[in-house]
C-alpha cells in the first residue's frame, strides 16, 4: 500500500499595512523654542563672580592644567629614556 501524503503549504498570517503612529510631541520649532527658553533662564540666573571666587576658580583650573602637563612631561621623559637606553 503506497500512501503518499500531500504536503500542505504553511500559511503565514497576513500582515496588514498599517502605518505606525509616532507619539506626537513638540515639533522641531517647539523643541528649539524650549531649548532657547532654557538658555535664557540660565543666563538670567547667572551672575558675574566676585574677585575672590574668580581667583579661586582660576587657581584650581591652573593647578589642574599644570598637573596634567606634568604627567604628560613625565610620560614623555620615560619614553625618551627607554628609547635612549634600548638603542645603546
Amino acid at each position: 500500500m503506497d500512501e503518499t501524503k500531500e504536503s500542505k503549504p504553511v500559511e503565514t498570517p497576513k500582515q496588514e499595512n498599517k502605518k505606525v503612529e509616532k507619539p506626537k510631541g513638540p515639533g522641531i520649532f517647539g523643541r528649539l523654542k524650549n531649548t532657547f527658553a532654557n538658555y535664557k533662564r540660565v543666563v538670567d540666573i547667572a551672575k558675574k563672580p566676585e574677585k575672590e571666587e574668580f581667583m579661586s576658580s582660576a587657581k584650581i583650573t591652573g593647578t589642574g592644567i599644570a598637573f596634567i602637563g606634568a604627567i604628560g612631561f613625565i610620560i614623555f621623559l620615560l619614553y625618551f629614556l627607554i628609547r635612549l637606553l634600548w638603542s645603546v
